[in-house]
């Protein structure tokens, strides 16, 4: 049997589905402050396709070239790393804002973008917990019924939750 020219054909259907679709999974694209948010639905979305590996760094390349009997070949598991890495790193360039793009367009592999975005973000986040936590402190339920205000609590503790997950 002839073997398939897409690097992806021994892929469970899900995971291609999932590649060629995350930037429809994701509600938002990444912008200044949304990143918490927007990590945890990229790391679920991943996750729950096997693919996490890819941006935490478990998933590493392997050898680009072979060696046996003397003889370099290329190595077709590296071949379809680098496909679908690619393709990760694609999903998520196609997930953040230009704003936001133009720090990370030159990173060669989806970890090395995950862990960029990680860097710049996380001390914003730092301070948007502080912020956060300083809005639920003097969060007063005035004129809002009780429904908007268990709401809006409700809202500040979700995003504390999602900051902390970082």
């Amino acid at each position: 049997m002839a073997q398939s020219s897409d690097p992806l054909a021994s892929l469970p259907s899900g995971v291609k589905l999932l590649l060629r679709n995350l930037h429809n999974l994701i509600p938002e694209k990444l912008t200044d402050s949304y990143y918490p948010a927007w990590s945890l639905n990229v790391k679920t979305a991943l996750e729950a396709n096997l693919l996490l590996g890819w941006i935490d760094g478990h998933e590493a390349a392997p050898p680009k070239i072979l060696s046996k009997d003397g003889k370099e070949n290329p190595n077709l598991e590296f071949q379809t790393w680098i496909v679908i890495d690619t393709q990760i790193r694609a999903c998520l360039l196609a997930v953040i804002s230009p704003s936001v793009h133009k720090h990370v367009r030159n990173f060669t592999t989806s970890a090395d973008l995950w862990n960029a975005l990680a860097a710049r973000y996380n001390s914003v986040s730092t301070a948007h917990i502080y912020q956060l936590r300083d809005k639920l402190h003097t969060l007063r339920k005035g004129t809002k019924t009780i429904t908007q205000y268990l709401d809006e609590v409700a809202t500040i503790l979700t995003d504390l939750d999602a900051l902390n997950e970082e």
